[in-house]
């Protein structure tokens, strides 16, 4: 048994990596600003149990790699866990998004998925992010924004919000069964055709336009946006035809141009 830091555990993991199925590997678990050591500590642990792709953290604060490695019981000693500085960088190489939270009654919301069954809906799609928010407020409207879908672990309404590295550890399961990739419904939804990255960008620039013309009139942009990305999820578009909408937003901006230039010239 060993010590580490008043904190001791008596075995350190050796996961088998070549010996993980498809989906175990291509999925990575993103936390997203948490602030208590001991949770992040606990959700490598559990992300290590199960053999997940990876572990990403999206934080400015720095944690103590002792710490880390005592509420993980040494399983950043053989399990790497990358930082990043926002949830966009740690997603830019996934092609599927899945949030963690609890029933939202948001309209503009993604569509709900059970806990039960993660694993056959993600078998197949290339890399999956699943994030879960921090600690005290859950993932914000933002992070939610950019996920196609988000995965509910049922808990009693009398006392819904679960720790953390316990949320992490549910789906870590969901995804270790060995039954994970044939649970759940017989009918799964297409394959993403883009990476985060590349859809991120089409948004961020159809923002960009909707703000400068200030559209639509008398509302938000960023709620017309928000309720695009779900349109879209659901379309699953490949790159040419997001580069068609593009184009279209790009027209709508040129002729703006125009009509102001005239309007100005009169």
């Amino acid at each position: 048994m060993e010590n580490c830091g008043g904190c001791q555990f008596a075995y350190r993991l050796h996961l088998g990596i070549s010996s993980m199925t498809d989906v175990r590997r291509d999925c990575v678990f993103i936390l997203c600003r948490p602030a208590d050591v001991r949770n992040v500590g606990g959700a490598i642990r559990a992300v290590a149990n199960a053999g997940l792709g990876a572990i990403r953290v999206v934080t400015q604060q720095t944690f103590d790699a002792r710490d880390l490695l005592c509420y993980s019981s040494g399983a950043t000693d053989i399990y790497d866990v990358d930082v990043y500085a926002s949830v966009n960088e740690a997603i830019a190489d996934c092609n599927l998004i899945i949030g963690s939270s609890r029933r939202l009654r948001d309209a503009d919301a993604p569509p709900e998925w059970p806990a039960a069954g993660l694993g056959r809906r993600v078998s197949g799609v290339g890399k999956t992010a699943v994030l879960f928010g921090c600690e005290r407020t859950g993932l914000t409207r933002d992070e939610l924004a950019l996920c196609s879908a988000v995965v509910t672990i049922p808990t009693m309404q009398t006392f819904p919000s679960m720790n953390l590295a316990h949320a992490v550890a549910c789906l870590s399961y969901e995804l270790a069964r060995p039954d994970a990739d044939s649970v759940g419904p017989q009918t799964v939804d297409e394959s993403p055709k883009l990476s985060a990255a590349a859809r991120d960008a089409f948004y961020s620039r159809v923002l960009e336009i909707c703000s400068r013309l200030e559209y639509p009139h008398g509302r938000s942009s960023d709620a017309f946006v928000r309720r695009l990305r779900k349109v879209l999820h659901r379309a699953n578009l490949n790159q040419q035809e997001l580069s068609m909408f593009g184009g279209v937003f790009s027209e709508l901006e040129r002729v703006s141009k125009l009509a102001n230039t005239g309007s100005e010239s009169d």
